[in-house]
C-alpha cells in the first residue's frame, strides 16, 4: 500500500471516504457566500491531520480580507474559520 503522506486529495477522499480539495475549497466559499470568481486568489488548500481526523487547511483572498478555514476531509463540515483585514 502507497504511504498515506504521500497521496494526492483525490486518493486520500477515497481512503476516508470523503472529499477532495476542490470540493473542501467550495464548501469554505459557499460558506463565505462568495463565488470563485469574487475571489482575487487561493492561497492555500493542504491536506493535514488534525484533533484525530484528516482536515484540509484552506486561505483565500478577496476584497482585502484573508479567509482560513478549516474543513473535515471525511464529510465537507467546516470545523473552523476566521476572517481577518489583511
Amino acid at each position: 500500500m502507497q504511504d498515506m503522506e504521500k497521496l494526492n486529495d483525490q486518493e486520500m477522499a477515497g481512503v476516508v471516504g470523503g472529499i477532495s480539495g476542490d470540493q473542501a475549497v467550495e464548501a469554505s466559499m459557499k460558506h463565505a457566500g462568495l463565488r470563485k470568481d469574487q475571489l482575487d486568489f487561493v492561497k492555500k488548500c493542504e491536506l493535514d491531520y488534525e484533533h484525530g481526523r484528516k482536515v484540509y487547511e484552506i486561505s483565500f483572498y478577496q476584497g482585502g480580507y484573508e479567509y482560513e478555514y478549516e474543513v473535515d476531509a471525511a464529510t465537507g463540515r467546516i470545523l473552523k474559520f476566521e476572517k481577518d483585514w489583511d
